[in-house]
């Protein structure tokens, strides 16, 4: 019965948050003419609702650690990625933001035309070294213009506990330009894992780590420290509880690796 309760309350959720998806992303496109700063606003009213619904439908909300390491200049966030709420809510936090995304998903309708008209770096994964000289060139180019550049080192969503290597496209970014990367880790996957109908109701935790600062490294030493602090936070912060909930054991990990 509790299953068929938060499946309810999942339904609910559904219908008004496409609606303001809807609604946004055609204004955005309307608004590419205008300055950056009316789209961006437009993207907080949208990140707000959508946690207000997570909130007052789902009973799902957060709390976030670390945002006095957030530095006050351009640099580079990756972060975990297992679910759904992180492409929502990290917006919040790094402001402006721009995403590093499969080129691909700017041909989806409606939420691809947002990530175009918010100047997402649409790469095409199949060039190679073209595709990463394309993401350094780009991300310098909107990190000297101030946005913030986002990434899912991990290249798509992975079930928490579950380990998945890091790319290193984002430390190239760091090593050639001299930006600094800011290590991101959550618990979100837990509460609203991929493919899942249901949200979980709790509190998602995030925590910003220091930054990692690329002076005298490599791209290999960078990545690498950004996936051992991602993996260790991750770990620690996880809600044992919630994963058993979600049918997520050592086995089930173990057979997703």
């Amino acid at each position: 019965m509790y299953k068929l309760w938060l499946s309810f309350r999942s339904a609910l959720f559904w219908p008004p948050f496409i609606l303001v998806i809807c609604i946004t992303a055609p204004l955005l496109n309307l608004l590419i003419p205008a300055p950056l700063s009316l789209r961006i606003g437009l993207i907080r009213i949208w990140i707000n609702i959508s946690l207000g619904l997570l909130k007052y439908i789902c009973g799902l909300s957060y709390r976030i650690e670390g945002l006095e390491n957030i530095p006050e200049h351009g640099f580079i966030v990756m972060s975990k990625h297992s679910s759904t709420w992180e492409t929502i809510a990290l917006q919040k936090f790094f402001d402006p933001m721009v995403w590093v995304v499969k080129q691909e998903l700017t041909r989806v309708p409606v939420f691809g035309w947002g990530l175009v008209a918010m100047n997402a770096i649409a790469l095409n994964r199949g060039t190679g070294r073209q595709a990463i000289k394309q993401l350094v060139e780009e991300s310098r180019r909107r990190m000297d213009e101030g946005r913030i550049l986002m990434l899912f080192p991990e290249g798509t969503r992975v079930p928490p506990g579950v380990r998945k290597p890091f790319k290193h496209g984002g430390a190239i970014v760091s090593e050639k330009t001299g930006y600094a990367v800011l290590p991101v880790a959550h618990n979100a996957g837990e509460f609203w894992p991929r493919h899942s109908w249901i949200k979980w109701p709790g509190t998602i935790r995030i925590v910003i780590g220091k930054p990692i600062l690329p002076e005298g490294r490599k791209a290999e030493q960078i990545i690498a420290e950004v996936e051992q602090w991602v993996t260790e936070t991750c770990e620690r912060i996880s809600d044992h509880r919630q994963l058993s909930r979600i049918g997520i054991t050592a086995a089930a990990r173990q057979a997703e690796e």
